[in-house]
């Protein structure tokens, strides 16, 4: 009997061993990620990214994740996911110019999501709405002048211009009163 319970205590521990390889990238692993990824794109992106891109900017973070040799549970680790966070601001860039040349401009769509989205952020903020088709349409039309497509308003280069026409637009908002 003691054979036995030898013999199944050393198959339990090698199968333990070999077959439990909880922190490898396994297809199931690798397409709940770029899922949740994906998502997280969309939402984060406030409607500026279409499902092309979200799904592009997935991909790229992965292989990256996937170059870096990282595992599932290392991109759980605090230094690791403002690493992946920068990865996701590369990859989102890279996105953004990659299937942006007709999404850079100014059209209906384009200004029917941004106003969509800022509507959003604006109404959560406590602004009346009867103010803020006021403020979309002043918004977009100080980016017109500036040049600054849809594309561009994620690029960290252009926050600064962002700000300041945003502070415009509220005080001219207030003048209007």
């Amino acid at each position: 009997m003691k054979k036995i319970q030898n013999y199944i205590s050393i198959t339990l521990v090698a199968f333990m061993l070999f077959s439990c390889n909880k922190n490898e990238w396994t297809p199931e692993k690798e397409a709940d990620f770029k899922k949740q990824f994906t998502e997280t794109a969309k939402t984060k992106g406030k409607g500026m990214f279409s499902d092309e891109q979200a799904i592009y900017i997935a991909d790229c973070v992965f292989d990256k994740i996937k170059g870096n040799d990282l595992k599932p549970d290392d991109i759980k680790k605090p230094r690791v996911v403002i690493s992946v966070r920068q990865m996701g601001t590369q990859c989102a860039q890279e996105a953004l110019s990659k299937f942006n040349l007709e999404q850079n401009t100014w059209n209906s769509k384009t200004e029917q999501t941004f106003k969509n989205s800022m509507k959003k952020t604006l109404l959560s903020s406590g602004a009346k709405s009867e103010d803020i088709s006021f403020v979309t349409d002043c918004f977009i039309a100080k980016l017109k002048e500036q040049n600054i497509g849809p594309a561009n308003l994620q690029n960290p280069k252009n926050t600064a211009i962002i700000k300041k026409i945003g502070k415009s637009c509220g005080e001219e908002l207030v003048k209007k009163k």
